[in-house]
């Protein structure tokens, strides 16, 4: 393997040396609204100790996108810089984590998902950072736009966002480790690229268990 540069020397990525791989076979949409049927109602009432994010498709019914983003750069941003998809807190206006995605979608790269079709739920898992447990408790949302990719209007918390093909996420080719240095030890995480970032930590777990639903595979180097 590899090593890519970085500009912290404690903390970059590497990637697997490169494999022959077939050509790859994006899910449908008709796929995914099987597969996350049952859970098109899983929801419950809003809480502080919870946040939510929304997976949010558009493209294609056989060539479908997700929006990312990359954060702002904040100083007391445990997840500054990181590549994350759409969501936030729960506010105490917000009805419920579902409401929560939505607004904090809105807000974060300007799609309204009130015109989205609600797909389904990934369930909810415990958030941590560097330092251990936070309490909070996080909720994931899939979503469809529709079939055009609209416009990504980034909000001050964004530096960037991204259409991502559902293809590239799949794909071992992209696959890729960061790695990081914590208490003297280097530590090896998975993940994906996409145009020079890494997509690892909560939101590499979150899109894992989305494709675990599909019974397909993230990329994950071998």
């Amino acid at each position: 393997m590899n090593p890519i540069a970085s500009s912290n020397p404690d903390c970059g990525f590497l990637l697997p040396h490169e494999s022959l791989m077939p050509s790859i076979n994006a899910p449908n949409l008709e796929l995914i609204r099987r597969a996350l049927a049952a859970t098109a109602f899983d929801d419950q009432p809003a809480d502080s100790m919870q946040a939510a994010v929304a997976l949010v498709l558009a493209g294609e019914p056989s060539d479908l996108h997700l929006c990312l983003i990359r954060r702002a750069e904040h100083e007391l941003d445990p997840w500054s810089g990181h590549m994350a998809l759409p969501g936030g807190r729960v506010d105490p206006g917000d009805t419920n984590p579902r409401t929560a995605a939505v607004r904090e979608t809105s807000e974060e790269v300007g799609l309204r998902l009130e015109r989205s079709t609600h797909l389904g739920s990934l369930g909810t898992r415990p958030v941590t950072s560097a330092g251990g447990p936070t309490g909070v408790s996080l909720f994931s949302f899939v979503f469809h736009l529709g079939e055009t990719l609209e416009p990504l209007v980034p909000s001050d918390e964004v530096a960037e966002a991204f259409w991502v093909p559902l293809r590239h996420l799949l794909d071992a080719r992209n696959a890729a480790y960061r790695r990081a240095t914590r208490d003297g030890q280097i530590r090896e995480q998975p993940a994906v690229t996409y145009q020079g970032h890494l997509i690892w930590g909560l939101t590499y777990r979150v899109l894992t268990t989305f494709f675990e639903r599909l019974e397909l595979q993230i990329a994950r180097p071998e």
